[in-house]
């Protein structure tokens, strides 16, 4: 108590001095949104800002969302940022946070989670109150720093028919990826879709897992920059950037590696089971009127999924089969990873400290994320389970639950690339998928793209590549035959 009191006798201070607006984007946890445009609009985050409130005379919690331009670069908020008037908290990936840490937009968060949360009882380390502690360590800048407080968790799953599974025959969804495709030609022989998802998560993150799997017994070997002791848990081997960089300019990744034209050439052969359209449909309208067997999509459907009166069939929430030698000579079997992991990212910008709120701001975060607060915001939006020990997850997110206990995905590859090059990548592909190159013409593409990628980062203090081959040398001989046998 003594804790608490101390914040709100803090606050109150400062508001006898001066009231204190602090903006604030909870992206779908934002009053008023319908998330996926379906039941009432969202209003905890609401109610429990007006708890601060009272708590902290003189500030004032005012939501404002984000501007969605379109893309996922940010521009907007890139705009407010430069021009020091973005909101003081603000929802994005943290990936996308990274390229700007050394434009100090974003407040390392780092000496705040090693404060107790006063809205805890008997809580000494913030840091210590999150269910997935290796999660949220894993979401460290290449720097060093954490700016991310991640709220909840995110994965994705698949959706699965299983009343149209059974008139075909098909008793349970494929565990394998050679069973996927025997079961997907059954469903593409009955003249049905077998398989779609929202945007281009399979031509991205299905590229993501498909990587994994592929390199999943060469990763020990390839990661040169070791994941941190405290997020081995969630990520064993991850490739930041830089690493994904230096190893480029040893030949991974390139027409060179045969494990990265594994990669491309069984996510083109997958491709042949999609929705004919890649991009543009609307894939959860076909699953919900039965018209597709399998959506791969978000825990976010669950959400309709569970309010639409409409749904007239038995469904289930499976994942994405393992990739074994049946299918590739690189492959071990080993389960596909989980690709979401961070749901609602939250940092502070450079606002707070222009205003000064930053003590506020981070005393409202700490309100928000204690477990009471955080349960009722996720199991209203339905959405997404709740990153906080003690706050209950709605039990129909409970599949999705079971995905995130599996590891990380390795690297997020198009994400990891800066905007310009990202963008080349993601029309080359689409391309290459709809058949406009041929596999040998979309890698001399990748390795072109890479190059500048690279490149442009020459003078990055960050990326240094001083420390990973001294690394490399150690590993140089073993790891030059993955690119060549013959040696």
């Amino acid at each position: 108590m003594l804790a608490l009191a101390g914040c709100v006798a803090c606050c109150a201070g400062a508001g006898a001095q001066a009231d204190k607006t602090i903006r604030v984007d909870l992206n779908n946890y934002t009053p008023g949104v319908i998330p996926f445009g379906i039941g009432d609009p969202v209003k905890e985050a609401r109610n429990i800002a007006d708890d601060w409130e009272r708590l902290h005379p003189g500030c004032h919690i005012v939501f404002q969302q984000a501007i969605n331009a379109g893309t996922t670069e940010g521009e907007w908020l890139k705009t407010q940022l430069i021009g020091k008037i973005a909101p003081e908290i603000v929802t994005m990936n943290t990936e996308t946070a990274w390229q700007a840490i050394d434009k100090d937009w974003f407040i390392p968060l780092d000496e705040f989670f090693e404060r107790p949360n006063p809205y805890i009882p008997g809580n000494e380390h913030w840091k210590d109150s999150f269910a997935n502690v290796a999660l949220t360590n894993s979401k460290r800048a290449p720097n060093g720093k954490l700016y991310c407080l991640t709220l909840d968790t995110v994965e994705t799953g698949w959706y699965c028919n299983l009343t149209l599974l059974r008139k075909l025959g098909i008793d349970k969804p494929p565990e394998t990826w050679d069973e996927m495709e025997r079961v997907f030609k059954v469903i593409q022989d009955a003249k049905i879709t077998p398989m779609t998802c929202q945007a281009n998560m399979a031509s991205d993150w299905g590229h993501d897992i498909i990587f994994e799997m592929v390199y999943h017994d060469l990763l020990p070997q390839l990661d040169m920059v070791p994941t941190a002791d405290d997020a081995k848990d969630y990520q064993a081997y991850f490739l930041d950037p830089p690493e994904a960089g230096f190893l480029f300019t040893k030949g991974f990744f390139s027409s060179r590696d045969p494990r990265w034209r594994e990669t491309q050439r069984i996510l083109k052969d997958w491709r042949k089971y999609w929705a004919k359209e890649l991009k543009f449909t609307d894939p959860l309208r076909l699953f919900l009127t039965g018209r597709l067997a399998i959506l791969w999509d978000g825990s976010w459907s669950i959400r309709r999924m569970a309010l639409d009166p409409y749904i007239d069939f038995d469904w289930t929430v499976g994942y994405i089969p393992a990739i074994t030698s049946a299918t590739s000579k690189y492959a071990s079997g080993s389960p596909a990873t989980l690709i979401g992991g961070a749901g609602t990212q939250v940092h502070v910008t450079n606002s707070a400290v222009i205003n000064n709120s930053l003590e506020e701001c981070i005393d409202f975060l700490m309100f928000l994320a204690a477990p009471k607060n955080m349960e009722k915001m996720a199991n209203e939006a339905l959405m997404f389970m709740p990153n906080v020990k003690g706050a209950k997850m709605d039990p129909r997110l409970a599949p999705f639950g079971d995905v995130v206990k599996r590891k990380s995905c390795a690297i997020q590859w198009l994400e990891s690339l800066d905007p310009e090059y990202k963008k080349v990548w993601r029309r080359w592909l689409d391309y290459y998928l709809e058949d406009g190159f041929t596999l040998d013409e979309y890698l001399k593409v990748l390795d072109d793209n890479f190059a500048a990628w690279v490149k442009s980062h020459e003078k990055d203090a960050a990326w240094n590549f001083t420390a990973m081959e001294s690394t490399w040398q150690t590993r140089e001989e073993a790891l030059l035959r993955e690119l060549d046998p013959s040696k």
